[in-house]
């Protein structure tokens, strides 16, 4: 008896020490798989942000006036309740006032701006600031660039700002005849041809 109760023991305690083994086996392979893990992530991230600075390096900031045009153009947002994209264009984006390496590769014709998403760098070309007439105008520009800041495609884009157009006060009573508002209607109906299929509306336009 005494033989057998010893026999047991002697099996308890050495299948404790197995279990012990492969748990620290176990913890041991997680450890090195986190770690690894973890090496890959930071080296992914600085991968990200190198890219970045070489977006931001490769190009120049706008000039103190073309920053007070941003700047008021995104108050006149404000103050007409687009707080989402507000706060898109103030917390998130970087503007530059050239194009950095990776723009230059793309042709641009008749560009207001341009938005690298998710690296959130909006970059101003010259009709911002001359073929927009006023602030409202580069408010619109402004607001169609935050769509992308939020990971839109152009369709979404076009469409969001022909929607909510007369909100922002630019609308064909007061801006009809610029050369941005015919423009921009025409790539409106080129890229959002959805919001144009209202026979029964003025122009079929279905925000009308």
């Amino acid at each position: 008896m005494g033989f057998m109760l010893r026999h047991v023991a002697n099996c308890y305690t050495l299948f404790i020490s197995q279990g012990r083994v492969l748990a620290l086996f176990a913890f041991d392979v997680l450890l090195a798989i986190l770690q690894q893990t973890a090496t890959h992530a930071a080296c992914a991230v600085l991968a990200v942000i190198a890219f970045y600075l070489s977006l931001v390096s490769s190009s120049l900031p706008p000039t103190q006036y073309q920053q007070g045009k941003i700047d008021d153009a995104i108050q006149l947002l404000a103050d007409r309740g687009f707080s989402e994209e507000v706060f898109l264009l103030k917390g998130t984006a970087t503007f530059r006032g050239t194009d950095h390496w990776l723009n230059s590769l793309t042709h641009k014709e008749n560009a207001y701006a341009s938005t690298n998403f998710p690296f959130q760098i909006v970059t101003l070309y010259g009709d911002f600031y001359t073929k927009a007439v006023d602030d409202t105008e580069r408010a619109m520009v402004l607001m169609h660039e935050a769509r992308h800041l939020m990971g839109e495609d152009e369709n979404q884009a076009y469409a969001y700002v022909w929607r909510h157009r007369k909100q922002l006060g630019w609308k064909l009573e007061t801006h009809g005849n610029t050369e941005s508002y015919v423009t921009i209607e025409q790539q409106t109906r080129e890229m959002a041809p959805e919001i144009f299929n209202c026979p029964d509306k003025p122009l079929e336009d279905c925000t009308e």
